[in-house]
């Protein structure tokens, strides 16, 4: 009986640790560029370990999409690495289809010069899953930038977006290569 008490109480204790640490590092960020406007949300992002963060692009010509990962933060000194896993979703306004799903990898590096700047270069690539058709489409996103952070709390962002969409059954309405968004971005995070 008291054994089971100390492991329970052990492992809430590690569970309540965890949870204020994700808490405590959640931020939010929104990037303002000519062809989107992308929203995300995120925890320890920038930290060292693990992380996980959300995105929603919001484009009103093409598509939205949203995304979902999980990765790991590796420092070097004044380098991070982030690999990590996401799920893609993506649906076009105009077409009536229901929405695509892909299943991703990607990274991303950043380098501090000092405690305020940092340049950052970030590449995803998904494909399609859960389709019927044997030829599934692929998703692509390289993000570059450079960050400046006048306090801890707060990062203003200034970079470059492309997402291209590569549609293996083109019709239309749509091309076989869609660009979702290339675009010059201005951004603002915050930590919370």
């Amino acid at each position: 009986m008291l054994k089971r008490f100390i492991t329970g109480s052990t492992l809430s204790l590690i569970l309540l640790s965890s949870l204020t640490q994700i808490v405590h590092a959640a931020e939010g960020s929104i990037f303002l560029g000519r062809y989107g406007t992308m929203l995300s949300i995120g925890s320890s992002t920038k930290n060292t370990g693990s992380f996980f963060n959300g995105r929603f692009l919001y484009n009103n010509i093409k598509s939205n999409v949203f995304d979902i990962g999980v990765g790991y933060n590796i420092n070097i000194n004044s380098f991070q690495i982030s690999p990590s896993i996401k799920t893609i979703f993506n649906k076009y306004e105009e077409s009536l289809a229901e929405t695509t799903m892909s299943l991703g990898l990607g990274a991303k590096a950043r380098y501090k010069f000092n405690s305020h700047w940092s340049i950052y270069g970030q590449y995803n690539y998904a494909k399609e899953c859960c389709a019927l058709k044997t030829i599934r489409n692929s998703y692509q996103e390289i993000n570059s930038g450079i960050s400046y952070t006048p306090i801890s709390v707060l990062s203003l962002e200034l970079g470059y977006r492309y997402i291209r969409l590569n549609n293996n059954s083109p019709s239309k309405s749509y091309r076989s290569t869609e660009y979702l968004t290339k675009t010059p971005y201005l951004g603002v995070s915050m930590v919370f």
